[in-house]
């Protein structure tokens, strides 16, 4: 599988990103433990070498996870990245919440540490990014990244520190990235790993317009999941049919496709709850969509991408 340098770093990651949300147990259901760490050395032993999880990930056990499934690798083969959680960002509690994570992950260092969201307590992002650059500093972290900034955000850690990537949502039905935020980052050389590469399963077309969440699932509350524009995404869904078809894929993979080829997109993260969907996963990896498809399927995205309203977050309307 090929690899990517993020940005100015030397940190580099491979061509999809293992996705470790769905096995922390606190938003999606139905992970299992033991079948999360087989998806993750499944993952591993296909060439996904890196890893992305984060402390609110079920409260550190999707770290732990990750840790007790690499343990036997040799670490310097695998990109690993955790994020910090929001009650952490003073920057006396930054290196806190580092060290708990490191002992979560049963490592002495995290490859990419990202602030997983802007600050809403009024801690000023150049207090937290101190934090931060201390970490990479220290030789706790190799890099330093983003999450869900908008492009002002953004330019305003910057001015405080090195930001090598940034980690907004993105997918065929969620396209707020390209806005602003691609270009900027194209333009200063800023690697982009999006996250929901299948908008949380609406892509795979498991769903229909019948599907209900339980209560205790995140989807049950977001707002693409809610009408009109759930169904709209599904009616997306039907259109990418006949190219799943063409290329003889899943839609899944034709999704994962899409977003592997994306100008600007250094890696799509994905996730898996068993070793077999990290087997489907992959072949994501084994075919390229034609140009003129890739235009065709564009199109088709853009006019639901771009017409929905625009939310404050994928979480939140």
């Amino acid at each position: 599988m090929k690899k990517h340098i993020l940005g100015n770093s030397n940190v580099s990651v491979s061509e999809q990103v293992f996705g470790c949300w769905a096995i922390g147990g606190t938003y999606f259901t139905g992970a299992k433990d033991e079948l999360s760490i087989a998806a993750i050395r499944q993952a591993i032993d296909s060439g996904i070498t890196t890893l992305d999880t984060a402390y609110i990930y079920g409260n550190g056990h999707s770290e732990n996870l990750v840790g007790r499934a690499i343990t036997g690798y040799d670490r310097s083969d695998l990109t690993v990245i955790s994020k910090l959680w929001k009650t952490w960002m003073a920057k006396d509690q930054v290196e806190v919440a580092c060290d708990a994570s490191l002992k979560q992950l049963a490592t002495d260092y995290i490859d990419v540490y990202f602030i997983h969201y802007p600050s809403d307590s009024g801690i000023p992002i150049e207090d937290t990014m101190e934090g931060m650059m201390k970490l990479k500093e220290k030789g706790k972290i190799r890099a330093i990244g983003v999450s869900n900034f908008s492009k002002d955000q953004l330019i305003e850690a910057r001015k405080y520190g090195e930001i090598d990537v940034i980690q907004p949502c993105y997918s065929l039905v969620w396209r707020f990235l390209d806005h602003e935020e691609m270009n900027y980052c194209i333009d200063n050389n800023i690697g982009i790993i999006s996250y929901s590469t299948l908008a949380q399963g609406i892509l795979t077309g498991k769903f229909t317009k019948d599907t209900v969440f339980p209560s205790e699932d995140g989807r049950s509350r977001v707002p693409l999941f809610q009408s009109p524009h759930y169904e709209g995404a599904l009616d997306v869904v039907e259109k990418l049919r006949p190219f799943a078809e063409k290329y003889d894929v899943t839609l899944a993979q034709l999704a994962i496709r899409w977003v592997i080829q994306q100008k600007g997109i250094t890696a799509p993260i994905v996730g898996a709850k068993n070793p077999s969907q990290v087997l489907d996963n992959v072949k994501a990896c084994n075919f390229v969509i034609s140009d003129e498809d890739f235009k065709a399927i564009d199109k088709i995205s853009q006019a639901f991408a771009y017409e929905l309203p625009h939310f404050q977050t994928f979480f939140r309307a």
